[in-house]
């Protein structure tokens, strides 16, 4: 991507005309200014979206377990849904390069806020618990980086990869301060209350801002509408036939699954290794300040250096040490040490959304942003539901999570290695930079 950020300022200006720097904070000024609306609603809505269910719902586990005696597997079975909902990713990313993102974040906003609110009427259906969360995992792909990522690139040129910083900033101050919420309502008022909670997010909060800040067309500041929808692709399909489209959604895959596949039972991995809930309920704090740091390397180096080699680095090597540490230590393992492993998860999880979207614009440009955006997400939601049952399943089996967290530090370090097959950039930026 060509970015005015990462743009060297040049020699000094002719005697009285503004140097580069002046210039380009006059036009960072002038693209916020026009842009911080729909940037804003952007950065709240992805920090409050489905991956903050995706990354508490560790929290439920117990609590679900005690109310209606199901088994940890069975609870994880539920994220299967996501093996067949993840088929239509690629569909949703084609109808927001089309017509929009505002529309389908707007539905599925309204469609996550009831199944949230179906669930804490629930009675103790396995069933129904199967079918809302089948239900759920469609209508939350639309709260996603898919739609609301396309709102950041359609929006910002300038400050593009700033503000896809700012977007997975935001995602992790999320994951940071909503487990302190998150925890006593769930201690006081079951899983009930923690189900109520995220309706009120979804349908009190994230959905007025949405509907009140985002156009129903967005373009980027200078560019007309017109302009915009006449660049928008025609023919998605032929996007599969380019080699790197399916080795980079296969990289987001085995980097994304076993990160997720840990945050829907970190809560539960601390208290098997011997720590109470409260400490282990804290770490998805920790968690949560450790993908802030990522994100913001990743935003620092991302420009200056080539991308697949900072996502080898930071995004799969450092968390996969973090596995690998959970794995070993064991039983009796102290809370200091946990927080050390549960920190270096977090780092890599917090630079790989800013690392994967920069690198689809980088290789492939931005027009068909939300349709690429889409078949990785394919594969991540395919991977996610694979992950997240297994580990649930393993325990029930093994007895301990050591299994599958050697798993997930394999799944990452293959996931570097297809990061960098990528290769180069390519001579010519692609179109949308």
């Amino acid at each position: 991507m060509t970015n005015i950020v990462s743009a060297p300022f040049g020699s000094t200006a002719a005697q009285g005309a503004p140097t580069n720097k002046e210039r380009m904070v006059r036009l960072l000024a002038e693209e916020w200014r026009e842009g911080w609306r729909p940037g804003f609603a952007a950065v709240l809505g992805c920090a409050l979206g489905y991956t903050l269910w995706l990354v508490l719902s560790s929290f439920f586990v117990e609590p679900l377990q005690k109310e209606f005696g199901w088994s940890r597997g069975d609870i994880a079975f539920a994220n299967s849904a996501g093996i067949v909902t993840g088929f239509a990713a690629p569909l949703l990313g084609r109808i927001v390069d089309r017509l929009g993102a505002k529309t389908v974040i707007l539905a599925g906003l309204a469609t996550s806020t009831l199944c949230y609110l179906v669930m804490a009427m629930m009675s103790g259906s396995l069933v129904l618990y199967y079918a809302v969360y089948f239900l759920l995992t469609v209508a939350g792909m639309a709260t996603t980086g898919i739609t609301y990522a396309r709102i950041i690139v359609g929006t910002f040129v300038k400050t593009r990869g700033t503000s896809l910083a700012m977007l997975r900033v935001g995602v992790a101050l999320s994951h940071a301060l909503m487990p302190l919420l998150l925890f006593p309502v769930i201690a006081r008022f079951g899983s009930a209350g923690g189900f109520l909670m995220f309706a009120a997010i979804n349908g009190l909060v994230t959905l007025p801002i949405v509907l009140l800040c985002v156009p129903v067309r967005v373009s980027p500041v200078g560019v007309s509408r017109e302009h915009a929808a006449r660049d928008a692709p025609t023919r998605w399909q032929l996007l599969l036939r380019r080699p790197k489209i399916l080795v980079i959604s296969l990289a987001a895959m085995l980097h994304t699954a076993p990160v997720m596949a840990i945050m829907t039972q970190l809560k539960p991995i601390g208290v098997s290794l011997g720590l109470g809930p409260a400490t282990a309920a804290g770490a998805l704090s920790a968690l949560g300040v450790a993908a802030i740091i990522g994100a913001l390397v990743a935003g620092l180096f991302v420009d200056r250096i080539w991308a697949p080699a900072i996502a080898f680095l930071l995004c799969c090597a450092v968390p996969a040490g973090g596995c690998i540490m959970l794995a070993m230590l064991g039983d009796g393992i102290s809370g200091s040490l946990f927080y050390v492993a549960v920190i270096l998860i977090g780092i890599g999880m917090g630079g790989e959304s800013d690392v994967l979207s920069y690198m689809v614009a980088r290789y492939f440009g931005v027009q068909d942003f939300a349709t690429i955006a889409g078949i990785a997400a394919l594969t991540v939601t395919v991977g996610i539901a694979a992950g997240a049952s297994l580990i649930g399943r393993t325990y029930d089996i093994f007895g301990n999570y050591e299994v599958s967290l050697i798993a997930a530090a394999a799944s990452l370090m293959l996931a570097g290695v297809a990061y960098l097959m990528m290769g180069r950039y390519p001579t010519a930026p692609a179109s949308g930079h």
